[in-house]
């Protein structure tokens, strides 16, 4: 695949917001056929590969419409699932970092602001 090959699967790839298996098809049937096209032309262009195969949003909301609405629902609760959890992952380890180096802090004070005392004795 030659760069502007290479530019044109990345973006259909960006577009696409859930990667179910028939998002990952749709996905591996369009690298398919834009290698067969490349191997047609080696030197497709960018602007070529969007006439001959149409734009990557035009290919996503094309296959968006014709998709089951019932799985795209799934498929997006899923994805927000997975992004909740994620965060929230984030945030309960960042709590717990903010109070260890709390703690540490805390500590760290006591051991400095403690008094030795320090007492000499004689043996006589």
């Amino acid at each position: 695949m030659n760069q502007q090959s290479k530019r044109y699967y990345k973006d259909i790839k960006a577009i696409i917001t859930s990667r179910g298996t028939q998002e990952k098809r749709l996905i591996k049937d369009y690298k398919l056929r834009i290698l067969e096209l490349n191997e047609t032309k080696p030197d497709i262009s960018y602007e070529e590969l969007k006439e001959i195969l149409g734009s990557p949003i035009d290919i996503i909301t094309e296959y968006y419409e014709g998709a089951d609405t019932e799985y795209i629902m799934k498929q997006l609760r899923i994805t927000n699932a997975i992004r909740l959890s994620i965060c929230c992952i984030l945030v309960l380890t960042l709590i717990g970092f903010a109070i260890s180096v709390g703690v540490n802090i805390k500590l760290y004070q006591e051991i400095h602001s403690t008094i030795v005392i320090q007492k000499d004795t004689t043996i006589q």
